[in-house]
């Protein structure tokens, strides 16, 4: 057992350290889902810069002159040759109003970026803090073993001497057994743990301790810190510009766009060539965009009702975690009043079963209470600590030591 835990303990050696904080800055870094939600916004900056870009001019060259004979074609000398290359232009600032929807789109999606790297390091920590929590109660395990092992050397000695029946060995052994299952349930625990992590991190981390919270906080504060800070909230609100200009720009298709080309003629081959210019223009009598218009006013009535939505999805969110966070805050308080008394109890139950002053029956349900509140303690700690970082991340803050 001690040769497992030793292994353990040196696989944790090779990991590297680091601190929440450090752990967040790298999951941007590493993250399977964070890299493809970076190429959505190189998507976005792509749709930007085509509808900045202006539209094509389109060149055309005509002949007419050819006659053909019984067997070739001649020219009859009463020919044309024309060239012309027009330049679409488009009028009601279509172009500027294309590039705005465009533009405050690529702001939203770099938000939808920022908002799914705040549900990855929601969900890292509980990883963090689940890997703190296994991993102190392993430790106290093997502390708790490796004294226990000393303590049944005495009875061994003792049984031997006729000072303690063989039954009350076997049920120290008996025990010992149960303790080893534990530590063996303990290693495996800590184990997956340190998967997680070092998937979300794309390395061999270990997590350094967190201090404990002295700030206090107001869940009125969060909120309002929240609705300003939370990326989602963001997001909705730039596709509502985005979708304002997409408006204006469906609406200005009213507005007819021009063509203005040059033209290059000759005629016949004494003809003397010219030069001229012409315009066209494109009279939006049928088609002008009026259903995506409607689809448009539909999609900023649907925005709004959604940037409602989440504005109360973040209240209530931001709500619970403030109440989880005071409830296992105050869990927390409680076990830390309970925890000097027992370990009072556990040291006197030691000094007194090493005397013969009480039974071993006794003494080991006492170890088995102690180390059962040990393992609630240490879940109450990591919970308390998990819940009040949690609770800072709903509410948009961010990490900075």
């Amino acid at each position: 057992m001690h040769f497992f835990v030793l292994m353990l303990l040196v696989s944790v050696v090779f990991s590297e350290e680091i601190k929440l904080s450090d752990a967040l800055k790298l999951l941007k870094e590493k993250n399977y889902d964070v890299k493809i939600a970076q190429y959505e916004v190189k998507k976005a900056e792509g749709a930007y810069v085509q509808s900045g870009l202006l539209q094509n001019p389109t060149l055309s060259v005509n002949y007419t002159g050819l006659n053909f004979g019984k067997s070739f074609v001649y020219d009859t000398g009463n020919t044309l040759f024309s060239a012309r290359i027009d330049q679409p232009i488009e009028l009601g600032d279509k172009r500027q109003y294309r590039k705005l929807s465009a533009f405050y789109q690529l702001r939203s999606v770099e938000y939808q970026r920022d908002s799914l790297l705040r549900s990855l390091e929601l969900q890292f920590i509980s990883v963090y803090f689940q890997t703190l929590s296994d991993r102190a109660y392993l430790e106290y395990l093997s502390e708790d073993l490796r004294d226990f092992e000393k303590m049944l050397k005495i009875q061994e000695q003792k049984q031997k001497l006729g000072f303690l029946s063989l039954i009350d060995l076997i049920k120290l052994k008996l025990y010992k057994v149960d303790l080893e299952s534990a530590i063996q349930q303990a290693q495996a625990n800590y184990k997956k743990d340190m998967k997680d992590l070092s998937f979300y991190l794309g390395g061999n981390y270990e997590p350094a301790q967190v201090q404990e919270v002295t700030e206090d906080i107001s869940l009125e504060s969060l909120i309002e810190q929240a609705l300003e800070n939370r990326e989602s909230l963001k997001s909705l609100r730039e596709q509502l510009r985005s979708v304002d200009y997409q408006i204006k720009l469906l609406r200005a298709y009213s507005i007819p766009d021009i063509s203005v080309g040059v033209e290059y003629d000759a005629f016949g081959v004494k003809y003397k060539p010219g030069i001229g210019v012409g315009l066209s223009m494109n009279l939006p009598v049928f088609d002008r965009r009026q259903g995506d218009l409607l689809t448009a006013l539909n999609t900023k009535e649907q925005t709004l009702i959604a940037i409602k939505r989440e504005e109360e999805s973040i209240k209530k969110e931001v709500s619970q975690a403030f109440y989880d966070y005071e409830a296992s805050r105050k869990v927390y308080s409680s076990y830390l009043e309970k925890k000097k008394l027992l370990d009072e109890l556990l040291d006197r139950t030691k000094k007194a079963y090493i005397l013969g002053g009480i039974s071993t029956l006794d003494f080991l349900d006492t170890l088995r209470t102690y180390r059962a509140f040990i393992n609630a303690f240490l879940q109450a700690k990591y919970q308390y600590l998990q819940n009040y970082h949690r609770l800072r991340l709903l509410a948009g803050g961010k990490y900075e030591d």
